[in-house]
């Protein structure tokens, strides 16, 4: 299995734990189907089996580990089914912070918004796609904030988490960038025209798109979605 090593002077956390097994699968060094072995990943952060094991069983209810009978955990496998069924529940969520941050933003926020509306425009320009995913998930951030709906917030980062695989291959496309600049630049467009119900159409738009996106990539033999 990959390793995840973590440099410390006495033995992590539990939350410490958890956090490096998350890392670890967002950042595709732990991919869908591998086994974690609790010896393995002791030895590999320096922590205890106990910690080890409750941090497993905490990342099996977040949705990014499963428990398998008399092999114990691993990374869950996110079928295309499922990844669309988590799209629309992200967008019904994301639908109410979008709408919300109409509502909410100021004068000094909406020029926060178009800034990074320029941003994106440039990355999108110069084929910059991880400049742009960042760009991108700088915004995301900033009109949840404003929204102000914690549990909201909370929801979408446990469904953007459990997508991760299937979001990471897609928005790492080369074409990526270019084909969702228009979504996202309407998503500021209504936010900062202070109209929630574009903004809402704006992130459903958006949403139908990245969903048919995916669709694409599973059936093209030669990209195969983990």
């Amino acid at each position: 299995m990959a390793t995840l090593t973590t440099k410390r002077n006495k033995s992590l956390s539990r939350s410490q734990v958890v956090e490096a097994i998350r890392k670890g699968i967002l950042g595709a060094e732990l991919v869908p189907g591998q086994r974690l072995v609790e010896a393995e990943l002791c030895e590999s952060l320096g922590a205890s089996r106990g910690v080890v094991r409750s941090a497993l069983v905490d990342l099996v209810h977040e949705g990014l580990l499963e428990h398998i009978p008399n092999r114990g955990a691993r990374v869950r496998v996110v079928s295309l089914q499922e990844a669309l069924q988590i799209s629309e529940v992200r967008m019904a969520v994301e639908s109410l912070c979008v709408a919300k941050a109409a509502e909410k933003i100021t004068d000094k926020e909406i020029k926060v918004l178009h800034r990074i509306g320029e941003d994106l425009k440039h990355r999108a320009d110069v084929g910059d796609t991880t400049g742009f995913a960042e760009s991108t998930h700088q915004l995301f951030e900033h009109y949840v904030r404003i929204a102000a709906q914690p549990v909201a917030e909370e929801i979408l980062v446990r469904l953007r988490d459990r997508n991760s695989r299937h979001r990471f291959r897609l928005t790492y496309r080369s074409d990526r960038a270019r084909v969702s600049l228009p979504f996202w630049l309407d998503i500021i467009s209504a936010i900062c025209a202070r109209d929630p119900g574009a903004a809402q159409e704006a992130i459903r738009h958006l949403a139908e798109n990245v969903q048919e996106a995916m669709k694409t990539l599973a059936e093209d033999r030669n990209f195969v979605l983990g």
